[in-house]
Formats: structure tokens, C-alpha cells, sequence
């Protein structure tokens, strides 16, 4: 039989082929004899229609839960004495997300020819750098379920605060999607209505009223141009934060926002401060933990602040000295971060400052709930006002003008 196969020379390079070979043992033999790694190994002939189906499977997302709960069960069968293959095998029937059940399966085919899972992870993309690196100090230290387990825990957290925010977004963003649907059909259905009437009544209509009607012709005749003007905006938004020469002025300006500008920067800070924990805790070396902190947290400033502090710490720098000397972190960070050094617990005391970040951001998110909410009522209330009372001044004028 004819097969397929993509594998890593010994300088890491990728290469591909084909090969004949009686079966898939076999297959891997030949190509472990040859001194490459198998990455993928599929027999010709039968990638049509399994090509295929892993390619709209692969559309598909990996949330952060399927992979705090993947990890989770792969700790719990390593620490009872389940085998790496034996637990892997499991882990492929009992995903139930297809694309990170494939992902297992590759990982698992790559562990059975000899390849550490580290490395097997590191072929597939649903796997960050932050994940291997925690998993290859497990296997280089001897504990590789108690970094799992801690990766575990740390996927779950994070997970956790992407819902908390999401869950602050979505009610803000229902009621302004149901409050613009209703100023739409008063404007551009029922507004024109009344025009028509009070056209043929030959009457002095309010200011008010006159602004209203044009505008709602112009919803009416000119939707389009209202709709292209989003779009264009948000088009424009998202270039200006992914191009190099933008991005900085767009990140500082998200940090610096009234109000929102505040949950971005303790979101973010809760974020690297959990991340630079986990990586320190799982045994990764600081300046590596500080560079993978730095292009975790998505924001230009903040990263820039996590790269000083990899250059400090690689000159022979205290971080808490440096951290001090930065207008991004609170003097209350950079103090926690100096006990840490001084006491041997700095993974300790980050984990405490990002639950300190996340008790804040969640009390800032319940006070802006709160405050949104009759905001939001206020909002929808006057448009309704501003419709009504563009409709209903003619009409009484009018009453007024019979008697």
C-alpha cells in the first residue's frame, strides 16, 4: 500500500512524501529509520472523502472548556497509573468536540512512534506555546499530571473570565440591537404614515416634526448609505488595530477609554498575571514565562512592559525593581512581586494579583451593569419620546387650531 506522511528531519524541517509500505507500522519503521518523526500518515487513495470531512470538522472552534476539561481527565488518568497511549485512546472516544478530537488522535499516533507529547502537541495548532511549554517542564521535571493539572486549572480560569465578560457584554448589546430595530420600523414604516397625512392638512408643522420626517425619508430613501457607514467603520477599526504602524496609539487608546478603558486594562492584567503564574508555578524558565506573558496579553503597552521586564530580569534585575519603575503596573503589583523574589514565592503572589484583578474587574462590571441598565431605559424612553412627540404636537396643534 501507498501512504502518505509529513515528518520533522532531525533539524526540525518539515518534509513530505510518499512511500510503500505493507501496513502503518510499517510505515513509521521505515521512516524512523530514515531519522525522521512521523507528523502525519494517512494511506493514499483514502483522503478524498476523509480529507474532507477534516477539513469542515477543522472549520469548527476549540473552546477554552473543551481543553481545561481535556487536560483535566488526562491528569486524573496519569496520576491513577493510566499509560500516556492507554489515556490519549480514551481521550479520542470521549472528545466530543471533532477538530480537538483529531487533534488527540494525531498526538496520540506521534507518542506511540516514540515522540514526547510536548512535541507531538507542538504540531498541531489547537495546542498554544503557552500549553507545551507547562507540558514539556512536567516532563522534564517527573510531574508531568501535577503540570497538567495546573494547566487544567488555569485554562479553567481563564475561561471564566472571557464568560464573565462576555456575559457584562451581551445585555448591553441586546437591548441596543432591540432599541435601534424599533427607532428603525417608527422611522422608516410608521413615521412616513403620518408625513403624508399632515402633508394634506396644509398645516405649520413643529420644528421638531419637520427634522423627524426628513430624517425618516431619508432612512427610508437611504438606507444603504447608513448600513456602509458601519460597515466601513468597523472595517476600519479592525485594520487600524491589526496594522504595525496603528496599532499602538489603538491599543493605548483602548486603555485610556472612560469608563471600558478601565475593564480592559485590569481584564488584561488578570489575564498576564494568571498566565505569568502558571508558566512560573509549571517550572518554565522566567525569561521564556515573561516573552509568552508578553504575546499573551494583546495589548501593545502592556506587552511592551512584560518585554522591559525580560530584558531587566535577563540583566540581573529584580522584577518587582523594574515593575516599580513602570507607570502600567500598580505600586501594589510591583510590591507583591518583590515578596515573591524575596520569599521564593513569586507564582504565589502573581496567582494573588490577578485574584485581586479579577475581584475588581468583577465588582466594576456588576457597578457598570447596574449603571447601564436605566441608561439603557432612559435611552429607548427618549427616542420613543422624540417619535411621539414629532407625531402627536401636529396633531394637537391642529385639535387646538378647529376649536
Amino acid at each position: 500500500m501507498e501512504y502518505s506522511y509529513r515528518a520533522r528531519t532531525k533539524e526540525n524541517r518539515l518534509v513530505s512524501g510518499k512511500l510503500q509500505a505493507a501496513g502503518q507500522e510499517q510505515a513509521v519503521q521505515q521512516l524512523r529509520v530514515q531519522g525522521l518523526v512521523p507528523v502525519a500518515l494517512q494511506e493514499s487513495g483514502k483522503g478524498s472523502s476523509r480529507g474532507l470531512r477534516e477539513k469542515l470538522s477543522s472549520i469548527s472552534t476549540v473552546s477554552l472548556k473543551d481543553k481545561s476539561v481535556l487536560f483535566r481527565q488526562l491528569a486524573t488518568m496519569i496520576s491513577a497509573g493510566v499509560t500516556l497511549g492507554s489515556a490519549l485512546t480514551v481521550l479520542v472516544e470521549q472528545t466530543s468536540n471533532k477538530r480537538l478530537s483529531q487533534a488527540v488522535a494525531a498526538v496520540k499516533r506521534q507518542v506511540d512512534s516514540g515522540t514526547s507529547l510536548s512535541a507531538a502537541m507542538r504540531t498541531r495548532k489547537e495546542f498554544s506555546i503557552l500549553m507545551i511549554s507547562i507540558v514539556k517542564a512536567g516532563e522534564e521535571g517527573g510531574v508531568l499530571d501535577s503540570s497538567l493539572d495546573r494547566l487544567a486549572t488555569f485554562l479553567e480560569k481563564q475561561d471564566a473570565l472571557r464568560s464573565k465578560i462576555i456575559s457584562a457584554v451581551s445585555y448591553p448589546a441586546v437591548v441596543m440591537s432591540f432599541s435601534l430595530l424599533v427607532v428603525y420600523i417608527l422611522v422608516t414604516f410608521i413615521v412616513p404614515r403620518f408625513a403624508r397625512v399632515f402633508s394634506t392638512m396644509n398645516i405649520e408643522l413643529p420644528k421638531i416634526t419637520t427634522v423627524t420626517f426628513d430624517f425618516a425619508v431619508w432612512m427610508r430613501e437611504k438606507w444603504y448609505v447608513f448600513i456602509l457607514g458601519f460597515v466601513f467603520l468597523i472595517t476600519g477599526i479592525i485594520l487600524l488595530n491589526r496594522m504595525k504602524a496603528t496599532k499602538p496609539a489603538m491599543d493605548a487608546f483602548k486603555l485610556k477609554m472612560p469608563v471600558l478603558g478601565d475593564v480592559v486594562y485590569k481584564t488584561i492584567m488578570a489575564r498576564t498575571n494568571r498566565t505569568l503564574s502558571a508558566l512560573v508555578e509549571s517550572g518554565v524558565p522566567i525569561l521564556m514565562a515573561l516573552e509568552m506573558t508578553s504575546e499573551v496579553a494583546g495589548n501593545y503597552v502592556i506587552a511592551s512592559e512584560y518585554s522591559n521586564l525580560r530584558e531587566a530580569a535577563r540583566r540581573g534585575q529584580g522584577l518587582g525593581e523594574t515593575a516599580a519603575k513602570s507607570k502600567v503596573f500598580p505600586l501594589m503589583v510591583s510590591h507583591m512581586i518583590t515578596v515573591g523574589e524575596q520569599t521564593g514565592k513569586l507564582e504565589e503572589m502573581l496567582g494573588k494579583v490577578a485574584d485581586w484583578f479579577e475581584m475588581e474587574l468583577d465588582e466594576k462590571i456588576k457597578r457598570l451593569t447596574s449603571v447601564i441598565e436605566p441608561l439603557l431605559i432612559i435611552f429607548v424612553g427618549g427616542i420613543v419620546a422624540l417619535v411621539a412627540s414629532a407625531i402627536f404636537l401636529p396633531i394637537v396643534g391642529a385639535i387646538q387650531a378647529m376649536l
